[in-house]
């Protein structure tokens, strides 16, 4: 049962956020079963949603941890092939999640099923919807594993083999203003919290661009042109009808922070600028936070991995991970795996195959090494 092998049967599986993702997991565990790995099923923070550890060795925070999730973002937009139909054109394997991130999944089991452990405990967690904000991984924060779990994890975000190990966040926000509607003849007997909601926008558009001048000391791990935080207003809604003052406005917005800063500062100074530029009732929330994550140079994971690898410098990314949440539960994570984030989520979604291959030798060093 090679690589290419199991790739094939879970790139076949349709396992967009919006599905149940049981089919893949029940797939999974047919896949490694008779490989004496020990397999958790453990049921998610929905109806058929599941997140799924493996195991080979005994229970111990000693070993090592490969883990990916199992969702995907919908195949839309003009495909070559069929998205749900490995294929290789010249160099490269096609199909929706063969980068982001099946081709890493495929590789943590192929690892689990061929490996004698003789030291600690050899882990592969594969959670669920992590594309629509890391919703496994937060309800493992809440719920726990039901075994102890090797505390060093390498997660198979594609960042064409470099070892990243600190990432920004993402916080969802909103913004509602209550104004009061009335028939556009006689505008004056109502608020246009259309109109409120425009200006409050032009005001969030210039705090965006204030943010670009900030920077920590986590900064010079970045792009520099993704070395600071990032604002992005990214949803407006108002308004019933053309003849009717709008009585309502929402906005939505993005907020990117670097590992380093204080989430309550920031959020305190946005909505000290809305109570300042805001003159209808208003009502400021955060829809979601899928956390920074930061660790340390100096943990085990990220010594073990960058001397396999060679990496002597450290990389951050603007996108987030399950690391966040993970990391929160007294992980040490980094993020290394196959294939560009930057094609992840588009038509034609490939991974290289040398990439695969040496990611798999890696990962065979690093088991090793650990367990």
């Amino acid at each position: 049962m090679d690589i290419e092998y199991i790739l094939k049967q879970i790139i076949a599986v349709d396992s967009t956020s919006a599905l149940s993702n049981e089919p893949l997991v029940d797939l999974i565990m047919s896949l490694v079963d008779g490989h004496g790995v020990i397999a958790h099923k453990l049921p998610s923070h929905q109806e058929g949603k599941f997140n799924l550890l493996l195991t080979k060795g005994e229970p111990s925070v000693k070993g090592i941890t490969l883990c990916g999730h199992l969702d995907t973002v919908p195949a839309t937009g003009d495909w070559e092939s069929s998205p749900y139909e490995l294929t290789q054109r010249g160099d490269n394997w096609y199909a929706r999640g063969s980068c982001d991130m099946k081709g890493f999944v495929a590789i943590a089991l192929h690892t689990i099923i061929e490996t004698t452990v003789s030291n600690g405990c050899l882990a592969v967690l594969l959670l669920c919807d992590e594309e629509v904000g890391s919703l496994g991984a937060k309800h493992l924060v809440e719920t726990g594993l039901p075994i102890d779990v090797p505390t060093s994890v390498i997660i198979g975000e594609p960042t064409s083999l470099n070892i990243v190990r600190l990432h920004k966040g993402h916080i969802s926000l909103s913004i509602t203003i209550e104004g009061i509607s009335a028939h556009t003849g006689s505008p004056h007997l109502g608020k246009n919290a259309l109109v409120e909601g425009a200006r409050l926008i032009e005001k969030l558009h210039l705090y965006a661009k204030d943010l670009k001048g900030v920077r920590t000391p986590c900064s010079e791990f970045f792009p520099k042109l993704l070395s600071f935080p990032i604002l992005t207003v990214s949803k407006f809604n108002s308004g019933t009808a053309i003849n009717v003052v709008p009585d309502y406005c929402e906005i939505a917005m993005g907020l990117r922070l670097l590992p380093d800063q204080d989430k309550q500062a920031v959020i305190g100074d946005i909505e000290a600028m809305i109570k300042e530029n805001c003159v209808l009732p208003w009502t400021f929330t955060e829809l979601s936070d899928n956390p920074t994550m930061l660790t340390e140079s100096g943990a085990p994971i990220n010594a073990l991995l960058s001397s396999i690898v060679g990496q002597k410098t450290s990389h951050g990314v603007s996108y987030g991970s399950d690391g966040g949440h993970l990391s929160s539960m007294g992980f040490d994570c980094v993020l290394f795996g196959p294939g560009d984030i930057a094609i992840a989520h588009k038509p034609n979604e490939f991974v290289p195959v040398e990439e695969i291959n040496q990611c798999a030798n890696v990962m065979r060093q690093v088991v090793m090494e650990s367990c």
